[in-house]
């Protein structure tokens, strides 16, 4: 039994590659004044352990609150500790892309930039708002035959966006932040490298096609307002899947005046489009198929590249993936069904409500 604390006790797991540490510990600590919490508990992220091992163990100490503190790759490790857990998630994003903050609405500062109000989302993370949204999970077989099971927040796939993960460098993304992507998408565009893909929906198979990229998403929005997947909500209960098949040229312009057309929040849209992104009907064209489903179980001829939220996995050759309905609880976030703690479910009758996953890996990264 961990000792008994003057107040609720939050737990911070950082990435110091990341974070100024002194920064966030006096912010931290202002917070905890303000609010009359206890000393809150730390861990640092490490190469070996991108989150994932350092909350498990900061578990262990009953914390109100875990806060991850760091990118898209050090929250969804934590995310992944903290699935179908009473414990909920907080959130300091000081990333480059930040999606699952984006997708939650929680205070980004500047918008499309690399830049965090933080006190905002710090004082989210301590607030006594709790909301339920749901994980994405997937069973990724590598091509040397291991199979690794790995929670999502927002995303994961191969094709450009797997591209966009192995070919910037981590001095592009420090230096122009999101923007730094921009040249691998346009890369991977232009080599428009194709696989042939089977797959099936809820046990519905499809016909293969040769396909550029998939991509299986539990919420859609990119920096800048940019939506790539429109009407993917994080508390629908379903598994968005887009399938890009652009032949050439021509199918490659039409596609790309889709994306920036219909699924971008600054730019006027067309009724059906608008529909689309407010979580309706999928929009398809020819050359970009969007689907919703429960689970998805797909193979490829030729092992490829594949991401899990921003993070490299390895090769892969098949996969299956699954949508975990309500199984993370997220301090301060806006908008959804924003609940108080003590009218959640319990993490034992969410946990007994989903399908059971393979071996957890070692790292996200």
């Amino acid at each position: 039994m961990p000792a008994e604390r003057p107040g609720p006790t939050a737990a911070i797991v950082y990435n110091p590659t990341k974070v100024n540490e002194k920064r966030l510990r006096a912010m931290v600590a202002a917070m905890e004044a303000e609010k009359g919490w206890a000393l809150s508990l730390w861990a640092a992220t490490t190469v070996e352990d991108p989150g994932h091992v350092a909350a498990l163990r900061l578990l262990e100490s009953s914390p109100d609150v875990v806060i991850a503190a760091g990118g898209d790759g050090t929250v969804s490790a934590v995310a992944q500790a903290l699935t179908h857990q009473q414990v909920p998630l907080g959130i300091l994003p000081t990333g480059t892309t930040n999606l699952f903050a984006r997708a939650l609405g929680l205070p980004l500062g500047v918008i499309g930039l690399p830049f965090v109000n933080a006190r905002k989302a710090l004082r989210a993370a301590f607030s006594e708002t709790v909301r339920t949204v749901d994980v994405g999970r997937v069973d990724a077989v590598l091509d040397s035959g291991e199979t690794i099971s790995r929670a999502f927040t927002v995303m994961a796939g191969m094709g450009v966006d797997a591209q966009m993960v192995v070919n910037t460098s981590p001095k592009g993304k420090d230096t122009l932040g999101w923007t730094g992507y921009v040249g691998a998408i346009l890369d991977s565009f232009v080599r428009n490298r194709r696989f042939d893909l089977s797959y099936t929906l809820d046990g519905a198979p499809l016909p293969e096609t040769p396909a550029h990229t998939i991509v299986l998403g539990n919420a859609g929005v990119l920096p800048a307002g940019i939506r790539m997947i429109p009407g993917a909500l994080i508390d629908d209960g379903q598994l968005d899947v887009v399938v890009l098949s652009p032949l050439g040229a021509g199918e490659w312009a039409r596609a790309i005046h889709w994306f920036w057309r219909t699924n971008t929040t600054y730019l006027p849209r067309k009724p059906a489009a608008r529909a689309a992104a407010d979580g309706s009907a999928p929009v398809t064209t020819s050359s970009v198929r969007h689907a919703r489903a429960s689970a998805i179980t797909f193979a490829v001829t030729e092992a490829q590249d594949f991401e899990i939220d921003g993070e490299y996995l390895g090769r892969v050759t098949s996969a299956t993936a699954w949508i975990e309905v309500g199984a993370l609880r997220v301090r301060g976030s806006v908008g959804g069904a924003a609940l108080p703690a003590s009218s959640l479910p319990t993490a034992e009758a969410g946990a007994a409500s989903s399908r059971s996953g393979g071996t957890q890996p070692t790292s996200a990264e």
